[in-house]
């Protein structure tokens, strides 16, 4: 991913690139080297991997949601149907905090200044979604352009409406740190929005920055642009952008109802594991690691929103008809076929690889395992994955490159394990 290089493992969120596995030497009609499937490598020595305490077996089926867990898979859920940064503009590939699952209106602290958290309790606020990226530049003295985009849903039509209403009047008439006040605006095209600019000095230079609530249904789609002062138009062209996606986006989330939605009907919570991909993953040894971002299966623009190449993550996610994607100490993704799965594989390595990673040792036992590694600033990164007919399995982690061979050694013999026939 792309997917451990989703900022969490990293030092920021935490989703990896993919990784080839056993390349062949003779090339692809692109061009590109083609990997073998782990599965058929006669060359594996499946007893003489080392694969430390790890699972060698799919885990059991994980069922529905339960009340300490259904915050986790509704924000989780959510994410499929948030309009990711890149989609706004191209350009926003960065991906920066706070993007996450947020769970209660507390988590709204981090995003929206001033009253926002109480405002959204006092209106019944449920969860939402917070999406965030910038484009990239070599210098925080450079300028750039950046967006947070939240989905936060309410309790009813109503609370939203009034949530939405009153945290903009926060803004405009509370100066909660001490930088000002923001300053109504209109935009024109989006009557039904309320909006408020305010400009600031930083290091590159004067921004301007716009604070965009729309109520929508049972939801609050809120978007924050900044770009420097004189690209003021932007930041009105971005907000129309991610409110235009959002909107038909949102309405197609199977939201789980409320029990005065349900009314005498009993409830029926979302299944955790969609399309059954979850109980391939490694699980994590700590169940708080990630703040409930992960133990999830998501789909291509969910696993997007926290990957290193938010756009080639998606197209090739997409590409390869890879529809739900297990997130847990290890990555899965399930291509629609073989072919897709060395798509992935061969995408993701060159990706990375482009990023400054070099080749680094299989695991030994398990040649059929590409691995990478790359010296950060938070340390030694290594990436390792390793294919198995439609499915892909990949492992990371930092300054610590035995541990990172045993995972994916483990995963290569629950892959063997794997229903290459699933729907």
């Amino acid at each position: 991913m792309r997917t451990k290089t989703w900022m969490v493992r990293v030092g920021a969120l935490a989703c990896a690139g993919a990784l080839l596995t056993g390349c062949s030497t003779d090339g692809s009609a692109d061009g590109e080297p083609v990997a073998k499937s782990g599965g058929d490598n006669a060359a594996v020595d499946p007893a003489g991997l080392d694969t430390g305490s790890y699972p060698t077996d799919p885990a059991p089926e994980y069922g529905r949601a339960a009340d300490d867990t259904i915050l986790d898979v509704e924000t989780q859920r959510l994410a499929e149907f948030t309009v990711a940064p890149f989609e706004v503009d191209p350009g926003l590939s960065k991906v920066g905090m706070p993007t996450m699952g947020l769970r209660s209106s507390a988590n709204i602290g981090v995003i929206i200044n001033g009253g926002a958290p109480d405002i959204a309790k006092k209106h019944d606020f449920l969860y939402g979604y917070s999406t965030t990226a910038s484009t990239p530049v070599p210098t925080v003295t450079d300028p750039s352009r950046s967006i947070v985009h939240v989905v936060m849903r309410f309790a009813t039509a109503e609370g939203a409406t009034a949530a939405a209403r009153e945290i903009h009047n926060d803004l405009i008439t509370v100066d909660s740190d001490d930088t000002g006040l923001d300053k109504p605006e209109t935009i024109a095209i989006l009557p039904n929005t309320l909006v408020s600019t305010s400009e600031h000095n930083f290091n590159a230079g004067p921004e301007v920055s716009v604070n965009a609530f729309t109520a929508h249904g049972t939801y609050v789609l809120y978007t924050y642009a900044s770009a420097p002062a004189d690209q003021k138009d932007w930041t009105a062209t971005a907000v129309a952008k991610a409110l235009d996606l959002q909107g038909p986006l949102i309405d197609q989330f199977p939201a789980t109802p409320t029990k005065e939605q349900r009314g005498d009907k009993p409830a029926e919570l979302p299944v955790m594991d969609q399309d059954k991909i979850l109980i391939y993953a490694i699980p994590e040894e700590d169940d708080e690691s990630q703040l409930g971002n992960d133990m999830a299966a998501y789909g291509p623009r969910g696993m997007a929103h926290r990957s290193t190449n938010p756009p080639l993550t998606y197209r090739v996610l997409t590409e390869a008809g890879s529809k739900n994607n297990a997130v847990y100490k290890t990555t899965v993704y399930r291509a629609s076929d073989d072919e897709g799965a060395q798509k992935i594989m061969n995408e993701f390595h060159n990706d990375l690889t482009s990023q400054g990673y070099t080749e680094a040792p299989s695991p030994q036992g398990l040649p059929d395992a590409r691995c990478v590694t790359k010296d950060t600033v938070q340390g030694t990164q290594d990436y390792c994955m390793i294919a198995n007919g439609r499915y892909v399995g990949e492992a990371s982690g930092l300054d610590n490159k035995k541990d990172v061979d045993q995972q994916i050694s483990a995963q290569y013999l629950i892959l063997a394990k794997a229903d290459q026939n699933a729907k």
